[in-house]
Order: C-alpha cells, then structure tokens, then sequence
C-alpha cells in the first residue's frame, strides 16, 4: 500500500496511532479505502475507532463534535480535518434517513456489516494493511457493485443508497450485480420518502460520472427514473433524458439541457421541485439565454456575460447544442481579450448618458442606451472612449 502513501494518508496513520497509544482501536474506512485502491484522488478521510467522542476529544486538541450523539466527531490535526466515529450498529429507519437508535460496539466487523456496499466496507490499520471481511476488494477487482449482506435489507435502511447505487455506476464505471438491481426496482417506491435536498446531490454526482449513461439505462431499467421530481411526471422529459449520453458538469447545466429539450417546463419548476438554490436558478436562466444566443448575438457578447464558473457548463452544452461549438481553451482566450471585462470598466456611465441628451427626461431609455452601448464597445463597434462613445450615440446610432 505504500504506492497510495499520500500526504493525508500519513497525516491519518498519526490520528489512528494517536488513538491507538492510549488502548483504542481505530482504522481509516470508507471512501477513503475503496479509492486509494482504485488509485483515485481521496478527499475525505473518515477513522471508526472502539473510542467514544468524550474519550477522542481527551486525545486531541482540536476537536468538533458534529455529530456527537451518533457518535462522530471533526478531529482537526495538522491542519487537517478527519471524521471519527465510533463503532457502531444501527437498528430501524422509521423516518428513512436517520437510525432510530444507535448503538455503540467495540467489534470492528459490527461497524463494518452497518454498511452500504462491500467496496465501502474495507477497513486499513494503521500499517495501511486491508481488513475486508466483505471480500470488497475482489468486488473493486471485478467491477462490482454489491450490497452487505442482504439488498432488501441494506435499501429499506436508507432508500438513498439506491441513487448511491446509481452514482457509483456513474462515477467508477461499476456494474450493478442482479441481487442489488432487483432489490431497487422492489424497492423504488420508497425514494419518495427521502428528503429531496439529498436526491439531489446525489444526483448531481450521478450526472458528473464519466459513466454517465450506463448508469442512466440502469435508472430506467429498475425504474427508479419514475419516483424522481419533474422527470416522473412527463413522458418528453423522460425522452429527454434518454436522449442524454454525455456527463453534464452540474445541475444548472442539466437543467439548461432539459429545458432547451422540452421548453414547456418551466426553470423555475425545476428548481422548486427539486429544492435547489436561487442561484442554480440563476445559473441556468442565464445559459439557455447564451445558448440560444450563440448563433444571434456576436460571440464576443455572448461570452463576455458568461461567468467564468460557468464556462465549462457553457462549452459542454454548446458541444450538445451547436454545430459549430466552441472549446474552453477558445473561450477563455477571447475572454481574455475582450476590450472591457465589467460594465464599470465602460468609459461613460448613466450620468454621462444624461448630460449627452440634456432635453430628454430621465427614464429606463437610459439603462437601455448603457446596455446598447455596453454591447458595441464588447462588439468592438466602437472604441471605449467617451467623445467617441457620444457621438456614437448622437449621430451614429
């Protein structure tokens, strides 16, 4: 395992000997694990210790208690953050998120059966030696995707771990095995009792998967496309995402797609239905607008009001949309260029507007005039320069 010795992975192997020094036990698990395997960038480290929060937060300095009544904590070393948890078993979803009681354990393999899929059951001691009594890593050699234990079981817990089942197909390019695909299309219906804040990041990393549509046909095929918001509810929606190959780089660019596709349902339907936030709104309002704009509006305006965190959404979308699309690599280039980067960057401003037309009354013609102006000198019409900006707008325009 010496090949995956991150800087982080060292830092972690400190926090589980720390805790191990005064007789706890305590491996690294989770996420972590399944990618150092994988081979894949780890961003998150979580530790599950035999040691209580009160007992943790007696070893190290820096200590938040997040979760402190499941038995987690943020143990902040070395400038960075772990999640430790106790060992722990789960027992009844009535509410279909949280367990109705937990219970702490000081067995390892107890922890590690509460879990969702082999390939997140592996655990690492602190010589970054594998404990997999799930045989997860065999799973992660062959692709597979397969539940602890029994799938009914593992789904009913948290319906969540369904869309989880989705997005790991996306993300690593896994197979489903046939039990955990059977055990979705019998259980589907109880996504519906899931918070739709969580649908939604979920879904938002099945969209980002490069596996994308392996995992879309999977959605259709256990049926679980039909208890999602907005796409349940109409036929050319469904079509629509079908129709859908690619990954998309957010959620404001899924729904930019879907809305250029059936333009019937509204952003704004979308957004409230799915719980997302003003600005993912924002977001994508402004890109079927650039969108649609394309191939009306001068590119250099078009790109000068796309946001730079918005540039990979717009180029991927344009590749969607376009016959004549346009790279990253091009769109920042010509941002770089444009003579004006922000509207204050213009040489005259309202008050400028006004005293060139002194016997005209104040009125929205004035914001309209900016906006027009704004554009020309985007446009490179005319050059940023009050005296030739105010005979532009005298005698020109």
């Amino acid at each position: 395992m010496s090949t995956m010795m991150s800087d982080q992975f060292k830092i972690a192997q400190q926090v589980v000997n720390a805790i191990r020094d005064h007789g706890f036990q305590a491996y690294i698990v989770g996420g972590a694990v399944r990618d150092s395997i994988l081979r894949r960038d780890v961003y998150d480290i979580d530790i599950a210790t035999s040691a209580y929060p009160e007992q943790i937060q007696e070893i190290f300095k820096k200590v938040i208690p997040t979760g402190i009544d499941h038995g987690t904590v943020l143990v902040r070393y070395h400038g960075t953050s772990f999640e430790v948890t106790t060992f722990r078993t789960e027992t009844g979803y009535s509410d279909f998120r949280r367990p109705d009681a937990v219970n702490f354990v000081t067995d390892l393999a107890e922890d590690l059966a509460r879990r969702d899929f082999t390939m997140n059951a592996i655990a690492m001691d602190q010589s970054l030696q594998l404990i997999d009594p799930y045989q997860g890593k065999l799973d992660i050699k062959n692709k597979i995707i397969r539940t602890v234990g029994n799938a009914q079981e593992r789904f009913l817990e948290d319906p969540l771990r369904m869309m989880r089942a989705i997005r790991f197909q996306s993300q690593l390019g896994f197979k489903l095995d046939n039990e955990a695909l059977h055990a979705i299309h019998d259980n589907r219906k109880w996504l519906e009792k899931i918070a739709v804040e969580r649908i939604a990041i979920e879904w938002e990393k099945t969209l980002k998967g490069p596996y994308f549509n392996e995992a879309k046909q999977n959605l259709f095929r256990v049926n679980l496309a039909n208890h999602l918001p907005v796409i349940s509810e109409h036929i050319y929606i469904q079509q629509a995402l079908k129709s859908l190959t690619s990954s998309l780089p957010s959620f404001a660019a899924f729904i930019t797609y879907m809305h250029l596709k059936v333009s019937d349902i509204a952003i704004s339907s979308w957004t409230n239905k799915w719980k997302l936030s003003n600005q993912i709104k924002k977001d994508s309002k402004l890109l079927v607008q650039l969108i649609q704009d394309y191939t009306k509006e001068p590119l250099k305006w078009v790109l000068y009001r796309l946001p730079e965190d918005l540039i990979e959404d717009f180029s991927t979308l344009c590749l969607l949309f376009q016959n004549d699309p346009i790279n990253k690599e091009d769109i920042v280039a010509i941002k770089k260029s444009l003579i004006i980067k922000k509207r204050r960057e213009l040489a005259i401003n309202g008050k400028d507007i006004i005293s060139f037309f002194p016997d005209r009354q104040t009125g929205s013609w004035i914001q309209n005039m900016l906006l027009e102006t704004e554009k020309a000198v985007v446009s490179e019409i005319i050059k940023n320069d009050k005296n030739d900006i105010r005979e532009w707008l005298q005698y020109d325009n």
